[in-house]
């Protein structure tokens, strides 16, 4: 009779597991098989003028390398998200269930054990900041998608330094992200240092 009870807790928790494994694979499989984002990217090579391609090479690039890891650092960062409250709410559940009275034993060092794995996988998507990087290098493969696309307009090839700058400052905004400073926090556009000097010079010359 135990041995009945203990394979269909077994089967349900089984069950269960699966349950929640297709759920996120629904939700999170599309963007780990690298669907839905970034597809129009493929094609950029294939429009850009010569003296672009270069330019237009290394954009994809960094592009690619960012939501590569925005795949791995998403799916460490929803898979202890979703672990920790899977394992925290079979903790629960296994301390109440009744056909497990017999056996408090097992019943309380299971129970212990999940608890004990949902709290490491709190703790390391804490201190691993899987979140920050995760967020950092999704704003980055976004600010290179659209930087792509500005290469597309007229006028780019004679932008050249502009977009290197550009693609300076998408970077240091990530690693700033990554190592503590707000996450969220957009490149600000490249301003054009020379035009400004100029500018400033024409201001300060006197009138005659």
């Amino acid at each position: 009779m135990n041995n009945s009870k203990g394979l269909k807790l077994t089967l349900a928790a089984v069950l269960l597991l699966s349950i929640a494994l297709l759920t996120w694979w629904a939700v999170k499989g599309p963007h780990l098989a690298g669907g839905y984002r970034g597809a129009a990217i493929a094609q950029l090579s294939k429009v850009l003028p010569k003296d672009l391609s270069g330019l237009g090479e290394l954009v994809i690039t960094n592009y690619h390398e960012y939501r590569a890891n925005t795949v791995r650092w998403s799916a460490a960062y929803f898979g202890c998200l979703f672990g920790a409250a899977f394992l925290s709410a079979c903790a629960g559940v296994l301390l109440k269930l009744e056909g497990l009275k017999e056996r408090l034993g097992m019943r309380n060092d299971l129970a212990a054990i999940m608890a004990a794995l949902a709290s490491l996988l709190i703790t390391l998507l804490t201190i691993g900041s899987f979140e920050d990087k995760w967020r950092s290098n999704r704003i980055a493969a976004s600010g290179m998608e659209n930087l792509a696309y500005e290469l597309l307009k007229s006028g780019a090839a004679n932008e050249k330094d502009a977009i290197l700058n550009r693609i300076q400052a998408i970077n240091e905004a990530r690693n700033l992200g990554i190592v503590g400073a707000p996450s969220s926090a957009a490149p600000e556009p490249t301003r054009d240092k020379t035009s400004e000097m100029e500018v400033t010079e024409k201001t300060a010359e006197p009138a005659n």
